[in-house]
């Protein structure tokens, strides 16, 4: 056996499939690849004004789809690769743009898998392997590979690995030095490389390219073109090019042209191969409305957006109308929970029976001493029990009530309100605000605003800040009364009360008269009233900010922020705060950031944001325990 049969026999079969790539497809010249034609319904909505646009590919030929910008040439090659549906494709370009697809006729000994593949004009690899790792799923997932091939490149890592080289070879990549490369580290170029390498190793006999050079430099876009009219020569692979740079794709069509220092290109030939009648195929766009002389004045483009107001205005719209169905639901949902089950727990609490027998231990001596009889009557105790019963009667409904109004105000209002609220908007705003400023950083927007003289940070942070400083507050204090409403629905269905005593007990919890020296002032001298006092004594009592029980600085403090109504606002204040804060350092932290990083930033956004608020909320919760 020779070196080059050993060789061989050493490949997966996936190699020797694409080693014999080329010459199975020249065997099959006779017949087309594919056969295509378009016809033009309606002149007021198809882009294009040819009656028709029809073309042939062969295996090895390449059609350049010329035409100016917006005349439907992404449109009709979306429609050849698959990216429109078929029958749906088909009836959504004849009703909305006019387009009848009237053939599209592949080959049927081509399994539909390896018809076509597209190469896009923004990168198109997956940011989370490296250039080596896309090209091994591009080969596991190719319509020729069986499950046995699979098995087999699992087990010999060597032949996969080698497989890998070929393919990145074949597009002028290096498989040591370019393979282990993830794709923000790659060239324009080598980006175009990388992908067409993917669709080689899926044996696509039809390759459509969407702009391929764009954003390249000359030189790098005719290393480009000189691979693909190689791999067209040497495989058998047609290529359906769309482009608006003519002297690169007479590279990609077999006519050679020189690269010179200054740019410009020199055409020194034409392969008869390569060209035919069908080779290229040019689209003239139809005049758009916007291009017609215009019958009535024009209006001005919008500029909305520019203004910090603009962009607070419409961060403000988004935190709040679009969470106030989650706050809702969610305290709808919890407070109807925790008012079930307080108002069962309270129902079922009967102290009647631990009551007659405390009296009837205490009282029982008591008798025994005033009429000196060692037995007591039984109608003594009748009537006493009778005296007792009737006094829980009337005491116990009454508190079991008041109980369970103030536990539902101080529970929504002073604790799990501002706290739900807070986890709610770690996901729903915190976590949009750090995809937001993460997209602009790693699509280098925030740079551009730098350029510009516009601080990111203004731009961004300071109108969504202000933005969720209004509606967090709005939100929790929504969400809280429908809770604290919903109870007063559910406590009667339970014997506890009644709706309108509930909701007086909820308001006395809730708007309790603070403790200051000051509010003392103005309540004993029913308000501008001076009580017999001079004006500017009457002023300064009445700005006494000192507790009633205490001199202390500390006590006036903690009264005031741990009334209900501030303590509740100063809770959902602080929680957005931190929310926003976490959310904006964790999207700024990495200047260089990439697409693939989006994700996690927006992750670790949330749940830091969250076990800070959790924490600052067991915070809070000790400064209550500091009231008096």
């Amino acid at each position: 056996m020779t070196e080059k049969d050993e060789e061989y026999s050493s490949l997966t079969e996936v190699e020797r499939l694409i080693e014999n790539d080329g010459a199975a497809r020249t065997d099959v010249t006779s017949r087309p690849i594919l056969e295509f034609r378009a016809r033009n319904v309606n002149a007021n909505t198809c882009p294009f004004t040819n009656e028709t646009v029809s073309f042939t590919l062969h295996p090895s030929s390449c059609l350049h789809l010329s035409g100016q910008s917006g005349a439907g040439k992404t449109t009709i090659s979306n429609y050849i690769a698959g990216i429109l549906p078929p029958q749906r494709g088909k009836t959504m370009l004849r009703n909305t743009l006019g387009i009848d697809i009237e053939l599209c006729q592949w080959d049927d000994r081509i399994p539909e898998r390896e018809r076509v593949g597209m190469l896009f004009q923004q990168t198109t690899l997956l940011d989370s392997l490296t250039v080596a790792g896309n090209v091994c799923v591009a080969l596991e997932n190719c319509p020729t590979t069986t499950k046995d091939d699979i098995n087999n490149g699992a087990k010999n890592l060597q032949q996969t690995r080698a497989t890998i080289k070929r393919l990145l070879e074949t597009v002028g990549l290096d498989y040591l030095r370019d393979g282990h490369k993830r794709p923000s580290q790659l060239s324009g170029g080598m980006a175009r490389r990388a992908s067409l390498a993917l669709q080689l190793a899926q044996h696509k006999h039809v390759i459509v390219l969407d702009e391929p050079f764009a954003g390249l430099d000359f030189a790098t876009a005719v290393g480009v073109a000189k691979e693909l009219e190689r791999i067209r020569r040497e495989r058998g692979t047609a290529l359906l090019l769309i482009s608006h740079e003519p002297e690169i794709v007479e590279i990609v069509m077999g006519n050679a042209v020189d690269a010179k220092k200054d740019g410009n290109t020199t055409a020194t030939g034409k392969s008869s191969s390569s060209l035919g009648s069908d080779s290229v195929v040019t689209l003239q766009r139809r005049q758009t409305d916007d291009e017609k002389p215009a019958s009535h004045k024009l209006q001005h483009p919008s500029l909305f957006g520019k203004d910090a107001s603009h962009r607070f205005v419409t961060k403000l719209l988004d935190y709040f109308l679009y969470s106030l169905p989650l706050i809702l639901l969610t305290f709808l949902a919890s407070g109807l929970a925790i008012a079930m089950l307080s108002s069962d727990i309270l129902r079922r609490v009967d102290v009647t029976d631990t009551v007659l027998t405390v009296v009837q231990r205490e009282v029982k001596p008591l008798i025994q001493m005033f009429t000196g009889d060692e037995d007591v009557s039984p109608m003594y105790t009748m009537m006493i029990n009778m005296k007792v019963k009737g006094m829980l009667n009337t005491t116990i409904p009454p508190a079991k009530a008041k109980l369970y109004a103030m536990g539902m105000a101080k529970l929504f209002v002073l604790e799990i309100g501002p706290l739900i609220t807070a986890l709610l908007l770690s996901g729903r705003v915190g976590g949009s605000y750090a995809g937001e400023v993460a997209t602009m950083q790693s699509t280098a927007q925030n740079k551009l605003l730098l350029t510009l003289g516009v601080s990111p940070v203004a731009w961004t942070f300071v109108p969504s800040l202000f933005a969720s400083l209004i509606a967090s507050p709005l939100l929790t204090m929504a969400g809280t009364a429908l809770a604290l409403e919903i109870g007063s629905y559910v406590a009667p269905k339970y014997g506890i009360g009644d709706a309108q005593g509930y909701r007086s007990e909820v308001w006395d919890s809730i708007f309790v008269p603070l403790r200051l020296r000051g509010v003392t002032s103005w309540s004993e001298n029913e308000g501008w009233e001076h009580g017999g006092k001079s004006l500017l004594e009457y002023i300064y009592s009445s700005l006494d900010l000192r507790c009633t029980f205490s001199d202390a600085f500390a006590d006036a403090v903690i009264e005031i922020t741990t009334h209900p109504v501030f303590f509740h606002l100063i809770k959902s204040l602080t929680f957005i705060t931190i929310i926003m804060a976490v959310s904006e350092v964790s999207a700024r932290r990495k200047t260089e950031l990439t697409p693939r990083g989006v994700p996690k930033v927006i992750t670790t956004s949330v749940v830091a944001g969250s076990l800070i608020v959790i924490f600052a909320d067991w915070a809070f919760s000790q400064l209550l325990l500091m009231r008096h």
